[in-house]
């Protein structure tokens, strides 16, 4: 998968994943079969599912498909498959599940890929060219790359989704830090400027579900250690 970002509904987070360079080839691509697969289970975290997702990737590979999207929720885990037509769409139906879980499968002819609008991360664009924007500022103060603490700004967050809110960062892997919440809440982790956006767009998206507002990241530039200069000594005879 291209990236993953993480969407609010009813049931919690859901992990997205897609596949961005099939998304760029949809529209002159020869995979004109999208294959909605969609597990119910009482859990669909990864150790649940595992059989199960492992057995899905054999299929899909077996008919020469593409996984292009997936979306987890804590009961639900929903597949997008591109397949180069319909003929072994049957073979889906006989995936392994775990006990009372049901499975859904839905083909669906779709020449103009309209389907993949349901992953496409809208604004993730826009967030990346803000990271941009503040990897060339570090560049331009001789930042020399290389992974360092990021720390991201989060304001708004209200009393009442402040516990939730440092709970998901933490699940995330994030660190969080709260001197001031009026302040802004600060996500902390280490990574490389350059390849940050996955991160920033995780971070906006669940401050935005919860009616806060994503402000940015920054972090110290990194520059090299001064080279010494070295004179020549001229030896008079």
């Amino acid at each position: 998968m291209a990236w993953e970002l993480f969407k609010r509904d009813t049931v919690g987070y859901e992990v997205v994943g897609v596949d961005g360079d099939l998304l760029d080839a949809a529209p002159i691509s020869h995979l004109p079969v999208a294959c909605e697969i969609t597990i119910d289970a009482p859990s669909a975290l990864p150790d649940a599912l595992a059989e199960t997702e492992m057995a899905l990737e054999q299929v899909v590979a077996a008919t020469r498909g593409r996984l292009a999207g997936t979306i987890r929720s804590e009961s639900r885990l929903w597949n997008l498959v591109a397949l180069p037509n319909d003929d072994q769409v049957d073979e889906f139906a006989g995936l392994p599940l775990p006990e009372r879980a049901r499975i859904t499968v839905t083909p669906t002819n779709d020449p103009e890929w309209t389907i993949f609008d349901r992953v496409r991360p809208i604004g993730m664009e826009r967030q990346s060219m803000d990271d941009l924007r503040v990897v060339r500022n570090l560049h331009d103060h001789g930042d020399i790359g290389g992974p360092r603490q990021i720390l991201h700004v989060v304001q708004g967050v209200s009393g009442d989704h402040l516990q939730g809110f440092v709970a998901s960062m933490r699940s995330l892997g994030y660190v969080t830090e709260v001197d001031a919440p009026e302040l802004g809440v600060l996500v902390i982790h280490e990574a490389v400027p350059s390849e940050v956006t996955s991160d920033s767009w995780t971070i906006r998206q669940v401050a935005e579900r919860i009616g806060a507002r994503y402000d940015g990241w920054r972090c110290e530039v990194r520059r090299g250690r001064p080279k010494r200069r070295r004179g020549w000594l001229s030896r008079r005879r």
